[in-house]
């Protein structure tokens, strides 16, 4: 008996090892089947390509200007992207502010002797019905109608009359070698911007030696540059060996351009938003040449 029972022991022992022999083929030839193809799937192949014929056109968005932005203003501006919800009847606007400011974790406020100016409170009754808007152009639709707008300082969204954001003036550095070459560049550069309904720009003074010799790297006494734009440039040659004489402008409201040929940078003085607009067409001008 002990003999016939390891004679079926040990049958049953070559069954298990023969049937796990199998299993161990079989997964073996399901991942041939598997691997296999995929390396040589021409879908994939092909998205592979795309992707990388698609890097050649992508442009890295950085801040470009200096000074950059802090922290505390990146996530202003972020929130100042995000899509939110208007349902407002005759609601103040202190409440409405609040109310933005609870919801995208952002510091709002009014700045109520700017609105006193005016003849406006804290108080001024908001109707607006609109869904799935960006909180600047809801903030946009908001203040406008009333002589209002927003402007980002010190780390806060401060609400203000539009003649008092008109006056604060901030000044930025601006890189643009990748832009600009010559003075001609640099005039066709000013002129985009100037022309472009950024913003407000002081009167250039008249008589000066920068008028007198507008495109001073012209070897020839061709037609000036298109848009015939002047910079306030401090003395100074760029790269190329043309010198560039001073540029002053008349006293009064509005920004300025101011070229740095040893930095190749544009020193622009003007408002928030024109600021913010400039950001954007620099940015729209670089991808413009990226597609090229």
């Amino acid at each position: 008996m002990n003999w016939l029972l390891k004679q079926k022991m040990v049958a049953v022992l070559f069954c298990f090892l023969a049937v796990g022999s199998t299993v161990l083929v079989a997964t073996a030839e399901v991942k041939k089947k598997t691997v296999a193809p995929v390396t040589k799937n021409p879908v994939a192949q092909s998205m592979v390509s795309f992707e990388t014929a698609l890097s050649k056109y992508q442009v890295k968005k950085t801040q470009n200007f200096f000074p950059a932005l802090t922290k505390r203003e990146l996530k202003i501006e972020e929130a100042l992207g995000e899509e939110t919800d208007c349902e407002f009847a005759d609601q103040p606007l202190l409440e409405i502010m609040a109310f933005f400011s609870a919801k995208h974790a952002i510091p709002i406020i009014i700045m109520s002797n700017d609105l006193g100016e005016e003849g406006l409170t804290v108080d001024e009754p908001v109707n607006l019905h609109i869904k799935e808007v960006t909180l600047h152009d809801a903030l946009e639709l908001i203040l406008q109608p009333i002589g209002l707008t927003y402007i980002v300082e010190n780390g806060v969204v401060k609400i203000t009359t539009t003649f008092k954001a008109s006056e604060k003036l901030t000044s930025r550095v601006y890189p643009v070698g990748d832009l600009c070459r010559t003075v001609e560049d640099y005039v066709t550069l000013e002129s985009a911007l100037r022309n472009a309904d950024l913003g407000d720009w002081r009167a250039r003074k008249t008589g000066c030696a920068s008028e007198k010799t507008q495109y001073q790297s012209q070897k020839s006494n061709g037609p000036s540059p298109a848009g015939g734009g002047f910079f306030n440039i401090p003395d100074g040659k760029f790269k190329g060996g043309e010198s560039v004489a001073p540029l002053l402008y008349e006293d009064g409201d509005g920004g300025t351009i101011t070229i740095v040929p040893h930095s190749n940078a544009l020193v622009i003085t003007q408002t928030y938003h024109a600021h913010k607009a400039i950001v954007d067409l620099l940015t729209q001008i670089r991808e413009a040449g990226v597609q090229e």
